[in-house]
C-alpha cells in the first residue's frame, strides 16, 4: 500500500484535521472513534480507527 503523506497544522486548542485524502481512504466519518499512538520505536504517532462490534 502506497503512503499516503499531508502536512496539517496544530490549532490553538492542539486539534489537527484529519485530511479528506486519508479519511476516505480509511471510511472515517463524524462521530468515529480513532486511537492515537506514540511509537517509539518509530518515534511516530498513529491513528488508528476503531470499528464498532455491531457494525
Amino acid at each position: 500500500m502506497a503512503d499516503v503523506e499531508e502536512i496539517v497544522k496544530v490549532s490553538r486548542n492542539y486539534q489537527v484535521t484529519i485530511p479528506a485524502k486519508i479519511r476516505q481512504k480509511f471510511q472515517i466519518k463524524e462521530g468515529d472513534l480513532v486511537k492515537v499512538i506514540f511509537d517509539e520505536k518509530e518515534n511516530a504517532v498513529k491513528i488508528t480507527l476503531l470499528k464498532e462490534p455491531w457494525k
